[in-house]
């Protein structure tokens, strides 16, 4: 199973030096990208589990084997692309909605906060914020992400700021902190127009539904 592997290869520079053996040409390479993108739901944890080693990896990247492997591993050359963690993300928030969230797809929502938790300590926030309303507009649905995404993170406050134990687990799984995803998440849902870290600042008055409650939803 991909959890599984995810599990696996975290953090672990030789795994990732290992696996890179198996997809050495670029169709068996495609062959497991189209395995990820296949269904989300199912290889989420595994995306989670390259974001997070990639970019422990990149702080560590003064150490000759660590740099080595960034450079010649095909997984961590695609995950170091933008465009594809945006893609990843853009992908994982538009999966599910806060009628659907089940045990099984909610880790979609935790691995679309750990991507964001990543670009907030670079300072990326704003503009992986303004990237998700850029491709609204695009795809002419202007609200349609961010709305979501809104009611998304409200439900996780109601559901992990009580739970011990779940919170735990992200904490241990991620290794960040849980202050720091609680911290994001109050970033991201606060009220001030003028953050540029806030999911509203990045939708027009007049595409908003983030003022319903959820009762009515």
């Amino acid at each position: 199973s991909s959890d599984l592997l995810g599990e696996l290869m975290k953090f672990n520079i030789e795994a990732f030096k290992r696996f890179n053996k198996y997809v050495n040409t670029d169709e068996k390479f495609q062959v497991f990208l189209n395995q990820i993108n296949s269904s989300l739901v199912d290889s989420n944890m595994l995306v989670r589990c390259i974001a997070l080693s990639l970019d422990r990896f990149e702080n560590q990247s003064d150490d000759i084997k660590v740099a080595e492997v960034l450079s010649e591993c095909r997984l961590l050359s695609y995950t170091s692309q933008v465009s594809i963690r945006m893609n990843f993300l853009f992908r994982l928030i538009n999966i599910i909605h806060v009628q659907t969230l089940t045990q099984e797809n909610v880790s979609c929502l935790n691995t679309s906060l750990v991507i964001l938790m990543l670009a907030r300590r670079k300072g990326k926030l704003p503009f992986y914020l303004r990237t998700l309303q850029e491709k609204e507009f695009t795809d002419k649905y202007p609200g349609f992400i961010l709305n979501n995404f809104h009611s998304l993170l409200r439900f996780w406050q109601q559901h992990y700021l009580n739970k011990d134990k779940d919170s735990t687990c992200l904490e241990n799984s991620s290794c960040i902190s849980f202050t720091y995803w609680k911290e994001t998440v109050s970033v991201l849902l606060s009220p001030d127009r003028t953050s540029p870290c806030a999911i509203i600042s990045y939708i027009d008055e007049a595409y908003m539904d983030i003022d319903r409650e959820f009762s009515e939803e």
